[in-house]
């Protein structure tokens, strides 16, 4: 009976044992499954964070390649501002070139004007003279002086090939050079004159000032520095057979 009864001890035990075996294993079974699940979430939350992350990155690549398009824009609309600027300048250099051919043409034909001129030189003939006095130091015209002007006007607009030669002079007070210009001064009085007032072509008239040098009389006398104070105009007439005129060839040059 005593052998029974530690049999049936030694069962109840063994029994307990399994038990405690069997409850231990369930709830390393538990532990394990929160560990796996707890590290497979810990991953994918990494896995995660990782893709914010590249997303990020690339948002960030994206801005950046946002901001480079938009300067690479301004820049190009500051090329087109630089080529319409270019193209504004080589517009304007060709107007200045055109201009410049212009006036070298005209030098040209101005030249073989006086060429023509210089070839003509005795193709006219003094057809008249007259004179016209100023007072000391003065370049304003007499009004008496006025008539002797309409005839020059008038014999020049009857002769369409006709020319007026002006010549200035001084008397000797004071140095060459004031009565250069001074002598300059009475031609221009003459020449506005009959250019402005009685419509002769500026072309028709040449003028050149002596100042107080190649005097017509002589200075140490009241008398003689009056008559040098003055402008003589001479009008020039194409002799007979002349085919070609200095007019007409002023006149080709102006048109």
């Amino acid at each position: 009976m005593r052998q029974i009864s530690n049999s049936k001890k030694m069962a109840t035990m063994a029994a307990l044992i399994l038990g405690l075996a069997i409850t231990a294993g369930g709830c390393s079974t538990k532990k394990y499954v929160r560990t796996t699940v707890d590290a497979k979430a810990a991953e994918l939350s990494a896995r995660m964070d990782s893709s914010d992350g590249r997303i990020q990155s690339n948002t960030s690549q994206v801005e950046e390649l946002n901001t480079v398009a938009r300067e690479h824009t301004n820049q190009i609309g500051g090329l087109n501002s630089d080529i319409k600027s270019v193209d504004g300048k080589t517009q304007q250099a060709m107007n200045v070139g055109q201009a410049a051919q212009g006036t070298a043409d005209k030098a040209i034909q101005h030249n073989a004007l006086l060429q023509q001129e210089f070839a003509n030189r005795n193709n006219y003939q003094v057809a008249d003279e007259v004179k016209i006095l100023f007072g000391f130091d003065s370049a304003k015209i007499q009004e008496t002086y006025l008539p002797v002007l309409d005839q020059v006007a008038e014999k020049l607009s009857n002769d369409p090939d006709a020319l007026v030669v002006m010549e200035g002079r001084t008397d000797a007070t004071g140095n060459d050079l004031y009565n250069i210009q001074l002598g300059e001064k009475r031609l221009d009085a003459a020449l506005r004159y009959l250019v402005v007032d009685k419509g002769v072509a500026m072309h028709r008239v040449y003028k050149m000032s002596f100042g107080k040098a190649q005097p017509l009389a002589a200075n140490e006398t009241r008398e003689g520095r009056a008559e040098n104070r003055s402008v003589i105009l001479q009008i020039l007439s194409p002799k007979a057979g002349s085919t070609q005129t200095m007019s007409s060839n002023a006149s080709t040059v102006n048109r």
